[in-house]
């Protein structure tokens, strides 16, 4: 292999990695990733300039001291990288304490870099003139570089696994691109130690660039899309505007005698006519080839407005608008806060995952413009306003171009915040009209979706009063022992009857009462936490292992004596053994008890509830099966049909918020499920519910 090869090696991979981290630098100063990153990079180019003026020293003092130089910048990559990669992850505070010490033992390595205890000397090896020599601190050196980039890696592989696809795109590149960077300027090492292999990977150090590049490119990494855009939009650009210069001059020049200013002329003329014409052709092509493709983002967003007001479900709504208007608009951020009425602010939803939390007072004047113009407002306009400093500090913090009310009967219940888009376009007219039709739609549905919450959780809470006779009855009953066995033994102590008795005899009747008691409050006490995690709402969905039937028998444990009270017998028919199920176990819970409370409420006078579940073969594996069936009246099949729609019921006025049922089918699809229902007038109702065997995962 030529020995230039390393200089150039060397010198490709500085230049490279000094242009990518001052440019992710420059685009974002304040952000800690793009900070992080830019150390990183500059480790990397920083050991790279002075490993190419290492190679090209012609003497032995200068080579030591360019190698001392050089491994300054390595003794920080690693460190620097990892900092970088907590930052990526968003587990800064998580690991503060490790890109602390990691960077402390750097500085002190960074002392004996310039002491024979890290380097001895400089002398040949192989094609080398001047290779150094590792002193004694030269080994923890290196377990500290590939331990803390291995370990670095092994963080970006956990926090994939739990990360949306759009952030597992970014994460991949940056795994794959610097270990193959490591793995490159690895092969410096062994030599150190006289081990024969040449450092021939060296240049693979500028992949790290490139897939870092592609990665910005792709999948927004560091959000510096727009920059690169423009970079290679000019350089297009000027390359055929030069081309076209240099070009015609010369042909003029070569075919007619003193042509040269005649070709100056025709040259400026067809590049003052063909500029504009080409920048908007390298524009479309960036976008069509190198970018993502452009979308009839007009049609997909009006086929978005016809779905989302269906919706009954505030997480989705909000997650897919935003990745909606990612895809079609572009923005370089988007975000959408919502109105907090206990707090009398708006809040940005926690869906969105931001690095911080967006909020703003009720009584701010962004949200009393909009309250008054009920329009969109763009930053641009607000110098055209009363208080344009005001709204411009308060869209610059909240990172906004323009903010869209969303307005439901004359209240702002919320606001959605788009950034500039990405390709530096402006707004047009057509976009903002596009905007107003789905700001309606939005609202409206995340009102509904809101309602649907609340009334949702109003059900929940009124079942707990029906809870109550079963619960005073489950309770009371060991009450009523305790309490018996108490007063037995106080009047038995009264009128002396202890009085001829062994006190050993004393004490062991006394321990059996106590056990006793200490029985019946254990009773009570499960009791009682059954009824606080049914009445407790559940904020987010843990699906786990799950075993249909002890959900069922916790279920009728609460509401089964109700049931007896009012003279309506269970049937058990349950297939054993059965398998488990991934689902939310609350959930499970709460569909069971609005089943089999609807088949006692259906039942007028006596009558059973059979409850069945088994296992059934589909085409996609084995499902289990439960079948809730009841003795009632039945359903007539004009109303079969609606008694999944929200607020609709079949009971008398005040006696039903007609929910129940939407919510159950809700919580059935949420945990991979499916319901249906079959019912004959006088003949009784039966909801069959599947759900597909699942194991831990």
């Amino acid at each position: 292999m030529p020995f230039y090869y390393f200089p150039f090696s060397a010198i490709l991979n500085a230049i490279t990695s000094s242009i990518l981290g001052f440019f992710v630098l420059f685009k974002n100063p304040k952000s800690p990733t793009n900070r992080s990153f830019f150390y990183f990079a500059f480790s990397v180019s920083f050991w790279s300039y002075a490993y190419f003026l290492w190679q090209i020293s012609n003497n032995a003092n200068s080579a030591l001291f360019w190698c001392r130089i050089l491994m300054a910048g390595a003794i920080f990559i690693s460190p620097a990288f990892l900092h970088f990669c907590v930052n990526l992850i968003n587990e800064r505070k998580r690991y503060l304490n490790a890109v602390i010490f990691w960077y402390f033992v750097s500085f002190v390595f960074l002392l004996l870099d310039f002491t024979p205890l890290y380097i001895a000397d400089v002398r040949p090896r192989m094609i080398f003139p001047y290779w150094p020599s590792p002193g004694p601190a030269f080994a923890p050196f290196l377990v500290m570089f590939f331990g803390v980039a291995v370990y670095s890696h092994v963080l970006l592989l956990r926090a994939y696994k739990n990360l949306s696809e759009f952030k597992r795109n970014q994460i991949k590149y940056v795994f794959l691109g610097t270990a193959i960077g490591f793995l490159g300027g690895s092969t410096n090492y062994p030599l150190w130690y006289d081990i024969n292999i040449l450092p021939i990977g060296n240049a693979l150090v500028a992949v790290y660039v490139a897939t870092i590049a592609y990665a910005i490119v792709r999948h927004q990494l560091m959000d510096i899309e727009v920059l690169i855009k423009k970079t290679l939009i000019f350089a297009s650009l000027f390359a055929i505007v030069l081309g076209i210069f240099v070009g015609i001059t010369v042909l003029t020049q070569e075919l007619i005698a003193g042509g040269r200013l005649l070709g100056l002329a025709i040259s400026s003329i067809i590049i003052i006519f063909s500029v504009r014409p080409l920048e908007d052709f390298l524009v479309k092509v960036t976008d069509k080839y190198l970018f993502q493709k452009r979308y009839d983002y007009k049609q997909v967003l009006k086929s978005f407005i016809d779905e989302v007001i269906t919706v009954l479900n505030l997480d989705r709504i909000v997650e897919s608008t935003i990745d909606l208007l990612g895809k079609t608009l572009r923005p370089a951020s988007s975000d959408i806060l919502l109105l907090n009425r206990y707090e009398d602010k708006y809040v940005s939803y926690n869906a969105l995952k931001h690095d911080e939390i967006f909020t703003i007072g009720n009584d701010a004047q962004l949200v009393g413009l909009l309250k008054t113009t009920k329009d969109i407002f763009s930053l641009e306009n607000a110098g055209s306003t009363v208080h344009g400093t005001a709204l411009r500090d308060t869209m610059k913090k909240l990172k906004a171009q323009l903010a869209i009310p969303l307005m439901l009967h004359d209240d702002l219940i919320g606001i959605m915040l788009l950034g500039k888009k990405k390709s530096d376009e402006t707004y047009t007219k057509e976009d903002l009209d596009i905007l107003t039709d789905l700001a309606r739609t939005e609202a409206v549905a995340i009102g509904n979706a809101q309602l649907f919450a609340e009334t949702a959780q109003n059900e929940r809470r009124a079942a707990i009063g029906t809870l109550a006779a079963g619960i005073n009855h489950e309770v009371g009953n060991p009450l009523n022992i305790i309490n018996t066995k108490m007063q037995i033994y106080l009047m038995s102590m009264e009128r002396g009857l202890y009085k001829d008795k062994e006190p050993q005899e004393i004490i062991e009747e006394s321990r059996d009462i106590m056990k006793t008691c200490l029985r019946q409050t254990t009773r009570i006490s499960d009791i009682t936490k059954k009824l606080s995690n049914f009445a407790k709402p559940s904020k987010e969905f843990k699906p786990e292992v799950t075993d249909i039937e002890e959900q069922l028998e916790e279920t009728l444990s609460v509401v089964g004596h109700e049931l007896e009270l009012e003279r309506i017998g269970i049937k058990r028919n349950i297939q054993r053994p059965l398998p488990k199920i991934m689902a939310d176990k609350r959930q499970i819970e709460q569909i069971f008890f609005n089943l089999i409370k609807n088949a006692g409420q259906a039942i007028k006078e006596k009558g059973t509830i059979e409850i069945k579940a088994g296992i059934s073969q589909e085409k996609n594996g084995r499902n289990v099966k439960i079948e809730i069936s009841d003795t009632g009246q039945g359903i007539p099949g004009d109303k079969l049909q609606k008694i999944f729609d929200p607020f609709y019921t079949t009971k008398a006025p005040g006696k039903g918020t007609g929910l129940g049922l939407s919510i159950v089918r809700q919580l059935v699809w949420r945990n991979k499920g499916e319901i249906k229902v079959q019912s004959k007038v006088g003949g009784g109702t039966i909801f069959t519910i599947t759900f597909p065997e699942g194991k831990a995962a």
